[in-house]
């Protein structure tokens, strides 16, 4: 073979490996552990957050898939409602829901409000996020008993206990017969048991189904024993020392008008669920749908022994491919903490399982992370998808606070039974006492 023709081959055969790479680096196949060797595989699939975790070594990601379809896993009353609600609402000029045959706000919604999103529709991001919110509503009230766990570069820190309750007003079928005489979308309260430093310390949140009736949140401070008026600015404060803030809960939990929304895109991306598997929930006397301690634990990087990376890290998460929307979101609030976040939300589920934050000047601060998970009742019947797992890094301190969900140590009830009294402000105080 002559010199020039080797030459040649030589040539031909570098080109298609340059052009051919980038194809080939960045995907991704069930299977795959991706980490410091082949983190060029995950670019454009995750925040840039998330693919610099990996780059570094702090985070593993366990490539794999689902053996549930997600987008059918839904109450049977929210999957009908993905056919009868078509159409069926709008959007007023200020972000609120209205019918569109009345042209007022609707007296209930069973279900997501909008099935169908059209990624022209100027209306589509707030659309989205309305889903986002009423997909959560599709698992009834609930009942936590859980905690938040402080985690820096050291390792373990601290442990909060805390127990939050919700009564949703809208968007199941339960909450019809409730009256619901101040049209409200939903109550919330949370509560810190342990530590004795924080102990008692407690939130409570009234959530008006009107978009220009903005929240009203209450504190209960234990020095004064007394219930005390919040601002909603207070939902981007730090929850009692940690890294997360009220409005951070299931990627953003604050009232959708309190913000500016804007749909950047569609696109594939790696997000990360509890387990490949549902977890299974048993009914109790009450009627309750609870977890129970059979339940897989997500094992962190602190806890498993020779791991090399973050501590805060979760170590047997399954990673997943999943259609997505980018979206954009920032505060009217000109006192709120942060500066405008980017929201990865699954296009099926509607659930948000990145958020990119930054601060008030616009750098890169930190990065919300929610692993998702279906909920399955034995007989099959009652099925939803819910939290598994959230979680906050603050790449500015290499610290992160953790949101457990389900396992041997977290029982969480779904469709609970609560009585509304407890979220007056008598029953509030009364509560937290």
């Amino acid at each position: 073979m002559s010199e020039a023709r080797h030459l040649g081959i030589c040539m031909t055969t570098v080109w298609l490996v340059l052009c051919l790479a980038p194809v080939a680096l960045c995907d991704v196949s069930p299977g795959d552990v991706i980490d410091t060797s082949n983190w060029q595989k995950l670019e454009g699939l995750v925040p840039d957050s998330v693919l610099n975790w990996v780059k570094k070594g702090q985070f593993v990601l366990d490539i794999g898939e689902l053996n549930y379809d997600l987008a059918a896993y839904y109450p049977d009353f929210a999957l009908k409602a993905m056919k009868t609600n078509v159409g069926k609402y709008g959007l007023d000029e200020c972000t609120g829901i209205v019918d569109l045959e009345t042209g007022k706000m609707p007296k209930s919604i069973i279900g997501l409000p909008f099935p169908e999103i059209d990624p022209k529709d100027p209306g589509a991001a707030v659309k989205i996020m309305h889903n986002n919110h009423y997909s959560q509503y599709s698992w009834g009230d609930w009942h936590f008993s859980t905690g938040i766990l402080w985690i820096g570069r050291g390792g373990y820190e601290r442990d909060i206990r805390i127990i939050g309750t919700q009564a949703v007003m809208d968007g199941w079928p339960r909450a019809l017969d409730r009256g619901n005489l101040h049209r409200m979308e939903k109550y919330f309260t949370v509560r810190v048991t342990s530590p004795y430093d924080v102990q008692g310390t407690a939130i409570m949140t009234w959530r008006y189904l009107a978009a220009t009736k903005p929240d009203e949140s209450f504190g209960y401070i234990p020095a004064i024993r007394r219930v005390r008026r919040m601002s909603p600015a207070n939902r981007s404060d730090s929850f009692v020392g940690s890294d997360i803030t009220m409005d951070d809960a299931n990627g953003y939990d604050g009232k959708i008008s309190a913000f500016e929304w804007k749909l950047l895109g569609q696109k594939e991306a790696i997000l990360p669920h509890f387990d490949s598997k549902p977890i299974r929930i048993v009914q109790n006397e009450k009627g309750e749908w609870q977890t129970t301690k059979d339940a897989k634990e997500i094992i962190y990087g602190y806890q498993k022994e020779g791991w090399q990376g973050a501590p805060w890290a979760p170590t047997n998460l399954t990673w997943v491919k999943r259609p997505v929307y980018l979206m954009e979101m920032k505060s009217k609030d000109k006192y709120y903490n942060y500066g405008t976040h980017y929201m990865w939300i699954d296009a099926e589920t509607y659930n948000a399982n990145y958020k990119v934050i930054h601060d008030r000047s616009e750098l890169y601060w930190r990065t919300f992370l929610k692993a998702d998970a279906g909920y399955i009742s034995e007989d099959k019947e009652t099925q939803f998808t819910a939290i598994g797992i959230e979680m906050m890094v603050c790449d500015r301190t290499d610290h992160a606070s953790l949101h457990e969900g389900p396992g041997p140590k977290v029982i969480l009830t779904y469709h609970a039974q609560l009585d509304l009294n407890d979220f007056s402000l008598a029953g509030f105080q009364a509560y937290c006492k």
